[in-house]
Formats: structure tokens, sequence, C-alpha cells
């Protein structure tokens, strides 16, 4: 990983510290069940869970008996997995990792899984070769990442208009794209199927979804913090509009589905 890339590597770390996404990412359980499912993902299947946030996909896979592993660069969410496995009775092992440099040898899981969550470090192709790396002759690959056209793929370009990206740094709503994966994965997978689905985001009104986002995750509260308060309205506003254009609800309250893509990878035996 070059200078530049660990540079954005620790601003990253350090916004998606901020607040607490599990109060986001909890109510995208079905994401991971879906992904673990079309995996075939079996009982005592040794199963790597990359950049696993509060443990959504890695419990899943858990709950098929596999041998799991969750990993995060933030050790607050890695906590709120373990405790959630507690709670299940599920036998989970937790390790703060980075998705660009896994502290795993080569070959050491049947199974690896990312749910929105390898998608946003910035060395796209570092992290595909850790992905692949860590996999054994054979092995399944499985990815859920949000799509350039989805609500989040645009709430993130909203973001990036207020606070642009490093240069170089590819948006990283790029894998939710089958030409991008193909030349990530050039080479390195046997088969590679993608299918178009979606979740949803719920909740009493989009004003209200924004003061929970504001709240507790980590890149709109990062964006929020490092404006005036003149620039805050405009954003605020900017962020519940396009929040309005995708929802679908009619009943005054907020539901907005959120397409993404779901990757399933096979690296040759």
């Amino acid at each position: 990983m070059t200078p530049k890339f660990e540079e954005v590597t620790r601003v990253q770390q350090a916004m998606w510290a901020r607040g607490d996404f599990h109060r986001i990412g909890v109510s995208q359980l079905v994401v991971g069940e879906l992904l673990v499912r079309a995996l075939h993902v079996h009982a005592g299947e040794r199963v790597l869970d990359v950049a696993g946030g509060s443990g959504n996909t890695a419990l899943a896979a858990a709950r098929r008996w596999a041998e799991v592993t969750c990993t995060d660069y933030v050790p607050d969410l890695l906590e709120h997995a373990a405790v959630r496995a507690s709670a299940e009775g599920l036998p989970l092992r937790t390790e703060v990792a980075d998705a660009q440099a896994l502290p795993f040898p080569d070959g050491s899981f049947d199974v690896v899984t990312s749910t929105f969550g390898a998608m946003f470090a910035p060395d796209q192709q570092a992290t595909a070769g850790e992905l692949i790396r860590v996999l054994r002759p054979g092995g399944r690959l499985g990815m859920a990442n949000w799509t350039p056209d989805s609500w989040v793929g645009a709430q993130f370009g909203l973001q990036a208009r207020y606070l642009p990206p490093p240069a170089g740094v590819l948006p990283p709503a790029a894998w939710g794209t089958r030409e991008r994966l193909e030349q990530l994965f050039a080479g390195h997978v046997s088969k590679l199927d993608t299918s178009a689905e979606y979740t949803g985001f719920v909740h009493h009104s989009t004003s209200s979804l924004f003061e929970l986002f504001k709240d507790w995750f980590g890149p709109v509260a990062t964006v929020v913090s490092r404006m005036d308060p003149e620039q805050t309205a405009a954003y605020t506003s900017d962020w519940v509009h396009l929040a309005d254009q995708h929802n679908t609800a009619t009943d005054g309250t907020c539901e907005i589905p959120s397409p993404y893509l779901q990757v399933v990878a096979v690296k040759p035996a």
C-alpha cells in the first residue's frame, strides 16, 4: 500500500469510528443472510468476514455452523459483534484487521465475505488481491456492494460535493459494477456471478432518517463536523431532498429501496 493510501486509510478509519455504525448496519441483516445462502456456506467451513462491522454477515455464517472470523479496523464495532454472538450463543472470533493487508496466511479460508465493507478501502486493487489471497484454491468469495445508481451511491456522490475525496481514490460504488469487478479480479477467479438485489431503509420520515445518520453514521457525521452552519443547512437540505426523491412510502413515513450488487466468485482450484 502506497503512502497516499496509508494516509487515506487513517482518515477513513477515524471517520468510520465516529458515531456508531451498528445503529445503521443492524437494519440490513437480510443482506448477510442472503449472501451466505447464495454462497452455500456449510457447517465446519472456515469463513472470514472482511470489514464486517458489527457482524451482520459473520453472524449469518455462524448460524450455519461455520467457523467464523469477523474482522474490521474499528475495534468498537467488533465488540458489538462479540456481544451479539454471545447473546445468540454462537461461537465467533473477532480480530482487528485492515482489508488492504489481512493478517492471515495464504489459503486460510474456505469462504471470504464482505458486505458493504471492503468496497470502501481506498486501495481497491490491493483489497481485491487480499480477498483472493486468503482463500484456499476452489474457495468462494461473496460480496454485497452498493451500485453507483443506488440511493447510497447517490448519497456518497453528494458527500463528495461537500467533502471532495483525495485525488486518485476511486469511488467505492465502482465495486458495484461488473466491469470494475472483472478488472479487479482478472485472472484470479474461475467464476464470477452477479445479481441485482436491494435492501430498504425505513424510518419515521426522511428528515428523521437524516438525524439518525447525522448522529451515528461516520461519513455523514464527519461531513457535518467540518462545515459551518450555513454549509450544514445546505447539506442537510440536499441530503433530505435526495432521500425524498428515492422514498417510496406514501403515508408520510420513509421507505427507501437501495439497490446493491450481490457477488459470488470462485478462486481457481
